[in-house]
């Protein structure tokens, strides 16, 4: 049997929109000569799909895929093995394509048509006692607390530059004044245009703060409500559907957690337990008695929770007992 020759160069000119009547009809012969053909053009539409759409931050290893593809056309003397496609993200548009193409009706997908293809997200989530960072396609620095996620859309940069937060997050926004950089928390949100900025929502607190270290940012309820304008230095507290500004002596001291840093000041007890529980991955069970009676001013660096602890104990009389991931810290009796 002849062997049926791939018109790469029809092939290519389509995928760039390059294509004209007669490459079109090259590739309808080509589809109609054999069955594998056709199962060939959904991998090649597929692969270059994959690799034109994907977010940067999580792009997959482009090369490889198309080595893949290159192995499995080429010609072997191996027996031809079977292979299930394990990146076949866009189905339904190289099926779309070849039904075009044999029915001889071959159009350019319109932006309308493009628009309907499902999103995809890419997230980052760290547990309790952890920590990371990373850099979105528009060139944005994100650093993630711990027990924090950050998840934004496939066509972030190319339509908006929004993102979806639970936890904490710091900002240093690449500036681009035609497309709003827009944070969206449970909350609030948080629009700018390129600044640095952190972002922390607390469950147990029941409230979410926003910290401007440089720049401009405005903060807007999931509504789009303006509630204000930060100028730098300024913290934005919300909670119970309530905001307050107010000027922060030291703004840095908010994300010397990106350096390693746990910083308090003047903050109570019931705060200080939120901040270790998720620094070292443990779950802190408080007497009640030491609620909104204490308040602390110090820095953990390289410390272990233990040696916390016993910072703690010689500012105020309690006791504690570490139980592997389990702490208990009580009142100390006289």
């Amino acid at each position: 049997m002849k062997e049926s020759q791939t018109p790469w160069e029809a092939i290519g000119a389509y995928l760039n929109n390059r294509s004209d009547k007669a490459s079109e009809a090259i590739i309808k012969t080509w589809l109609k000569e054999v069955p594998e053909n056709i199962q060939l053009f959904r991998e090649i539409v597929d692969t270059s799909y994959l690799t034109r759409q994907q977010p940067t931050a999580y792009q997959p290893d482009t090369e490889q895929l198309w080595a893949e593809l290159m192995t499995r056309i080429q010609p072997s003397e191996k027996k031809p093995k079977t292979r299930i496609l394990r990146y076949l993200k866009y189905p339904a548009v190289a099926a779309a394509l070849i039904i075009a193409f044999l029915c001889g009706q071959l159009l350019t997908p319109t932006p309308e048509q493009q628009a309907e293809s499902p999103l995809t997200y890419a997230s980052l989530v760290t547990e309790a006692g952890q920590r990371s960072q990373m850099t979105l396609p528009d060139g944005t620095r994100v650093w993630l607390n711990a027990d924090s996620e950050l998840k934004y859309a496939s066509n972030f940069n190319s339509q908006n530059r929004d993102v979806y937060i639970s936890g904490e997050c710091y900002f240093e926004v690449s500036k681009n004044l035609h497309k709003p950089f827009i944070v969206h928390a449970n909350d609030l949100q948080v629009k700018v245009y390129g600044t640095h900025f952190n972002v922390r929502e607390s469950a147990r607190q029941q409230q979410s703060e926003v910290t401007l270290v440089e720049g401009k940012v405005e903060v807007l309820s999931p509504e789009n409500q303006s509630l204000s304008y930060l100028s730098p230095g300024e913290k934005l507290t919300l909670r119970e559907n309530r905001y307050s500004v107010k000027k922060e002596q030291n703004p840095l001291a908010q994300i010397a957690w990106t350096q390693g840093v746990l910083t308090f000041v003047d903050q109570p007890f019931e705060e200080v337990v939120e901040y270790l529980e998720n620094w070292y991955g443990v779950s802190i069970q408080l007497d009640q008695a030491l609620h909104n009676n204490h308040r602390y001013t110090f820095k953990v660096k390289t410390e272990s929770l233990r040696e916390v602890l016993e910072l703690i104990s010689v500012i105020t009389p309690i006791r504690y007992k570490i139980d592997g991931e389990q702490v208990y810290i009580s009142m100390k009796k006289s």
